[in-house]
């Protein structure tokens, strides 16, 4: 009767956070038609953004014609891949965490931490930048594009398993982005991190073979960041086996719960600009 009672009590919270991120997605839709210039401006920037990583690896491969045992398109798939992780997270994740960042420094948490809503939820999940959509869909042709050449065919396995190693990448990334910003809370002054975490995001978009040759300590720094989006293109090249799987399920889970731990110890340590 009781387990009974906790998941109804379960399925209605879940009904009432789909509602109010339905409604923040309707709020944050009506901002974005407002300012049709910059979504013009934005557009561009996001598929200039696109072209340079695919370009990118098009120069590095026109000399070498493989790197650490991943081809040329190979290399280009993972560049693809790396475009709908980053529109992803740009998307959903970023624009969230500059927020918190300035929120934090300035003392102005109190407005998020008094909603009648789980504070983690009410910090990290309020923006949604819709002009991000063109990155992602740019990157999901390419990946198609990229798949024909190589003659790859997928089944609707591959693509849910796809989806679901880049939704896990998210995750990571959203945990370490989480925990480090927590840390804020006792420091605030060092809020330039922020660049820091946005230029380590982009570690993944190279193979993790080529980090093994650092020192010990350094990669196991790294290591976290090279589960975000390779096993998405090791899916789609037909290379993922079990064991990442469950290394790849295992860190989402540990770092998850390591950011919610870190985010909770964090506020009891806050204290606003009038406090």
């Amino acid at each position: 009767m009781e387990t009974r009672s906790e998941t109804i009590l379960c399925c209605r919270t879940m009904k009432k956070y789909f509602h109010i991120y339905k409604t923040l997605l309707a709020l944050n839709w009506e901002v974005f038609i407002e300012y049709r210039a910059s979504f013009y401006l934005k557009s561009i920037s996001r598929l200039l953004y696109t072209a340079y990583h695919v370009l990118s690896i098009f120069l590095l491969t026109n000399i070498i014609p493989s790197v650490f045992d991943w081809s040329r398109y190979e290399l280009l798939l993972l560049a693809s891949t790396y475009s709908v992780f980053i529109g992803l997270y740009h998307m959903i994740i970023s624009h969230n965490m500059i927020r918190l960042s300035e929120e934090i420094y300035y003392g102005r948490l109190d407005f998020l931490l008094l909603k009648p809503i789980d504070s983690q939820f009410s910090a990290t999940f309020w923006l949604f930048s819709f002009v991000d959509i063109i990155r992602v869909f740019v990157g999901a042709l390419l990946t198609w594009f990229f798949l024909h050449v190589l003659n790859i065919k997928l089944t609707f396995l591959d693509i849910m398993l796809y989806v679901t190693t880049i939704l896990m990448g998210l995750g990571i990334l959203y945990s370490l982005w989480l925990s480090v910003l927590s840390l804020l809370i006792f420091n605030p002054r060092i809020s330039n991190i922020i660049d820091l975490l946005f230029h380590l995001s982009e570690i993944g978009r190279y193979p993790g073979q080529m980090y093994q040759r650092v020192s010990v300590y350094l990669f196991a720094l790294v290591l976290p960041l090279t589960f975000l989006m390779i096993p998405a293109t090791k899916v789609l090249l037909h290379k993922f086996t079990y064991l990442e799987g469950i290394e790849l399920v295992l860190l989402c889970i540990t770092i998850s719960i390591t950011a919610r731990f870190i985010w909770r110890r964090s506020l009891r340590s806050y204290t606003s600009a009038s406090s």
